[in-house]
């Protein structure tokens, strides 16, 4: 068994507190960019329909306050709403921890409808751009919740156990670790290799978007059968996570994206 003793905080300036936290979000949302703006260049250079460097720029500045703002907005919602209605000033203080990735999948998707409605952008192509990124950037940003010790797994006696003194002195599974590798690195490996045999011809189909959203979905609800439960729901005899519920629309919603693929592929078929 494994103790974890990092201290949360990176190192101090003066009176202020810099944490592992926020530089790894920030190193997660810096590589999602770097990584949809390298895309963006090949499908220029392959007369693609896509934003500019300067219209990709603004995007995703706002794109990473909606990330924010819904991944914060989520996490009250979806997990610890009365805890928020009563401190609602602790909705600000975001480097205590608190953001969902559901919450924040739809904040970016309600903004990215907004601007392909107002620049006339293909959905699936800039869809599939962002969840080649994002991919990369959660694959981080889960080592940011392993970093500030939370969302961490249920007691274990293992041997890859870890403890989190911030939490307790009990062993636990290390989920985080876990959400990192499949959800992230895995996930983006597999979207990479797709990318790098099909190039661009595999953009706009809408089958990254499906692949992400599938893998990412599928890892996620069996991984939340290990971690300590921030909230249930109750399906009548069922029991699931909050989690695994979300998990379970967003596959739902990766099999659509798919489906709609295929069925324009058969029309368009049929029509030859």
């Amino acid at each position: 068994m494994f103790v974890w003793s990092a201290s949360p905080v990176a190192f101090s300036i003066g009176f202020l507190n810099v944490y592992w936290y926020g530089i790894l979000y920030a190193l997660s949302l810096a590589s999602a960019w770097l990584v949809s703006s390298w895309v963006l260049r090949k499908l220029r250079t392959n007369s693609f329909n896509v934003p500019t460097t300067e219209q990709f720029d603004s995007f995703m500045f706002w794109a990473i306050v909606s990330v924010i703002a819904g991944a914060r907005l989520g996490h009250a919602l979806f997990f610890d709403l009365e805890f928020y209605i009563n401190n609602p000033f602790e909705l600000l203080m975001i480097r205590n921890g608190g953001l969902s990735f559901h919450g924040g999948f739809i904040g970016l998707a309600i903004y990215t409808m907004c601007f392909i409605r107002k620049h006339q952008f293909s959905w699936k192509v800039l869809a599939d751009t962002l969840s080649l990124s994002a991919a990369l950037g959660l694959g981080i940003g889960r080592i940011a919740n392993f970093m500030n010790q939370e969302l961490y797994g249920k007691i274990a006696a293992i041997d890859m156990a870890v403890i989190f003194p911030y939490v307790d002195h009990m062993p636990r599974y290390p989920t985080q670790l876990w959400e990192s590798f499949f959800e992230g690195f895995l996930n983006f490996w597999l979207l990479f290799v797709i990318f790098r045999f099909k190039g661009t011809d595999i953009i706009g189909k809408g089958i990254l978007t499906s692949i992400f959203c599938v893998f990412y979905s599928s890892a996620r609800f069996f991984i939340e059968f290990y971690k300590e439960v921030e909230a249930y729901t109750y399906f009548n005899c069922i029991t699931l996570t909050v989690g695994q519920v979300l998990s379970i629309a967003m596959f739902v919603f990766g099999i659509f994206v798919l489906y709609l693929n295929e069925n324009k592929s058969q029309n368009n078929k049929s029509n030859a």
